[in-house]
Formats: C-alpha cells, structure tokens, sequence
C-alpha cells in the first residue's frame, strides 16, 4: 500500500513513461509513414499525461492519510459525544 515517501524520478513507471515519450517523438521524427508522424505524438502526450495522473493519485492518497492522521490525532472536541 501508500507509505510515506515515493519515488517520484526514480520510480519504474517515470522510466516507461519517458520511454514512451522519446519513443514516440523519434517515431514521428524518423518516420515516412504518415500513420507514424500522427501517432508518435499521441503516444508522448499520452505517456506523459497518464504519468502527471498517476503521480497526481498518489500524492492525494498520500495527503488524505496525511489528513486522517492529523484529524485522529486532534480527537474528539468536548461534550461532542452522544448522551
């Protein structure tokens, strides 16, 4: 599960993600085919967007433990219990 620190640059989905990306670029780059000048920067955009997202998920999980943790550690205010 989420615990704390993460990766972030040294992680094995920021190298798929770059992979991703430069392949693309020198897919469209290097390419006669037209499918493949179109396709390549689609591929980039997406490996970089769904790397932004999944980064994005993990860091509001970790805030909301982070939150949950404080919350618990503030306690119940006085004379909030049932009777």
């Amino acid at each position: 599960m989420i615990s704390g620190q993460t990766n972030g640059k040294f992680s094995s989905e920021f190298f798929i993600s770059i992979l991703g990306m430069v392949g693309g670029v020198l897919c469209a780059m290097f390419s006669d085919s037209q499918y493949a000048i179109i396709g390549g920067p689609i591929l980039a955009a997406i490996c970089g967007a769904s790397y932004s997202q999944s980064r994005a998920t993990v860091k509001r999980a970790l805030l909301a433990k982070q939150a949950a943790a404080e919350v618990a550690a503030v306690g119940k205010p006085e004379g909030s219990g049932s009777k």
